[in-house]
């Protein structure tokens, strides 16, 4: 299907929408575009976390949050937003709801710095007893996806920076 076709269909003479052409161009956004598609196995894997991780009270949102600030030092919330990719309105639930569960510990603000975040004792604990639920929830998502129409998913995104455009 040429940009010309789409674009000639678009509109008739007077200006008046084909239902018939709007739904086969609906189906065919529907059907092909990636940005669904990569949302939607954005779900089914993040399911597949959260099944294995749910009896333990922790989702795989809150999981990478507390690798995340293990794998820093002191890191602030600016810092997680980009490294996670998050709004900043997801970080701050999440970790109002980790702190709250003890988990997490935010340091008083400190100028032109910001607020420091760092593991409690209890926060370590949780993602060090993680390490064996998250390996076969790992396992299993690869399963899903299959060895060889996905081998290496790490490789897939290491090219990508972040986009904070729209943040």
């Amino acid at each position: 299907m040429g940009r010309s076709t789409l674009a000639a269909d678009r509109c008739s003479a007077r200006g008046e929408v084909k239902e018939d052409r709007a739904r086969q161009v609906g189906r065919l956004i529907a059907s092909e575009c990636l940005a669904v598609r990569v949302r939607r196995l954005e779900r089914v894997i993040s399911r597949i976390y959260d099944a294995a991780l749910a009896e333990h009270g922790i989702n795989i949102a809150q999981l990478n949050l507390l690798a995340a600030i293990a794998a820093g030092d002191q890191g602030r919330p600016s810092d997680l937003t980009r490294l996670l990719d998050v709004e900043k309105s997801t970080l701050s639930r999440n970790l109002k709801r980790m702190e709250g569960l003890g988990w997490v510990h935010s340091d008083p603000a400190v100028p032109r710095r910001g607020r420091a975040l760092r593991l409690t004792p209890a926060g370590s604990k949780m993602l060090i007893n993680m390490l064996a639920v998250w390996e076969k929830a790992q396992a299993k998502a690869m399963e899903e996806l299959g060895q060889r129409s996905f081998p290496q998913p790490h490789k897939l995104l290491s090219s990508f920076s972040p986009s904070r455009q729209n943040r």
